[in-house]
């Protein structure tokens, strides 16, 4: 769908860039790299501490993040693949951070104590979204 009104506002004239990214921090990557890690290694990322578990997420994305972004290719869908890049990457890292520290600068993200959709696997937070209810 994306593609489609990619071409049709390019046809009305205006000008449109889509610009292919994966991300590194989805929790299906993590939980890919969390299960090699264990598989290998019998570790967690909390054994290996943070800059480990992410220099073994760049090994993976080298390995294996590509595989979408060709298969949207084989598509033919019209992306501006010259610009396409990796959530990870410092250009990235360094544009969430000042977004972050703006939000909570303006009062708009804050910490406070709230119940949250805790992953006792992973040992992290999720959304909604990722949570299936159960009545």
């Amino acid at each position: 769908i994306q593609d489609s009104v990619a071409r049709w506002r390019r046809m009305c004239g205006d000008r449109v860039q889509w610009i292919p990214g994966t991300d590194h921090a989805g929790i299906a990557t993590q939980m890919v790299v969390e299960k090699e890690l264990y598989r290998e290694t019998g570790q967690t990322p909390r054994d290996i501490g943070r800059d480990a578990f992410l220099d073994r997420i760049w090994a993976w994305h080298e390995r294996s993040g590509d595989r979408i972004a060709m298969q949207i290719r084989r598509l033919g869908a019209s992306l501006q693949w010259e610009q396409q890049y990796f959530t990870l990457d410092a250009a990235r890292s360094r544009a969430v951070t000042e977004a972050f520290v703006r939000l909570y600068d303006e009062g708009l993200v804050y910490r406070d104590t709230r119940l949250v959709n805790w992953c006792s696997h992973l040992q992290t937070a999720i959304s909604d979204a990722e949570v299936d209810s159960v009545d």
